[in-house]
């Protein structure tokens, strides 16, 4: 009884090994697919990759948590076709690594980044979705409607409809009798603006502001709207 017992401990050990042989081989097999001849030496990969959107131009912002031989990050968009370095002074800790690229055209991306080692060796790719806003998508913004507009006890007030989501508020530009401009900040959060001072010959302008996302990097405006009160 014995015996048979160790005969089935033997065989179970020997299945158990050709199978960790068989999965060292197939990680091996992974990685000179990647790593031909297995001799190069990969970076650490960029990670926590985020995109915030601007006017005609978007921030890219990621870790490099490992890796302190990492002495390059380069950006690829377009499919490859365009790219961007940025040189990296590693510290003893984990680097966050900005970069931003101006002059887009308008319109969705997608952003791929690599980490380079001073052996010119590349890591695995982070990508990430962007957007680039621009012209038309102001173009496209509406103002908050003010629902009335008038003096009261020498002071304008000001009452507000609804507030877009995006918008952090509405800009006030006037210049009082005495000449001075004033440009003022309506939150969103406020349904009715009071202003102490009254703008000269009763006029003024406005413009709802917009933050395409929560991260944006630019605030978009609505057209200016002139106001009598």
């Amino acid at each position: 009884m014995k015996n048979v017992n160790m005969k089935q401990l033997i065989y179970t050990g020997l299945l158990l090994a050709a199978a960790m042989v068989a999965a060292c081989n197939k990680a091996d097999e992974d990685y000179k697919d990647f790593a031909p001849g297995g001799e190069n030496v990969y970076p650490g990969k960029a990670t926590e990759l985020t995109a915030s959107p601007g006017k005609n131009r978007i921030m890219l912002q990621w870790l490099l948590a490992t890796d302190p031989r990492i002495v390059t990050c380069r950006i690829y968009w377009n499919r490859g076709k365009d790219s961007m370095d940025v040189n990296v002074q590693r510290t003893h800790g984990v680097d966050t690594i900005s970069a931003v690229l101006g002059n887009m055209t308008e319109g969705p991306y997608l952003f791929e980044v690599y980490t380079y080692n001073a052996q010119g060796n590349r890591s695995i790719k982070t990508e990430i979705n962007g957007d680039v806003y621009g012209e038309f998508y102001e173009s496209n913004l509406l103002n908050r409607t003010l629902k009335k507009a008038e003096i009261v006890n020498g002071k304008a007030r000001l009452e507000w409809d609804e507030a877009d989501p995006r918008s952090p508020g509405v800009r006030l530009t006037f210049t009082d009798a005495g000449g001075t401009p004033y440009s003022i900040l309506a939150p969103s959060s406020e349904n009715v603006t009071i202003l102490d001072v009254l703008p000269e010959t009763g006029t003024l302008e406005f413009k709802t502001l917009y933050l395409p996302a929560a991260n944006a990097i630019d605030t978009f405006a609505a057209p200016a709207v002139k106001v009598n009160l």
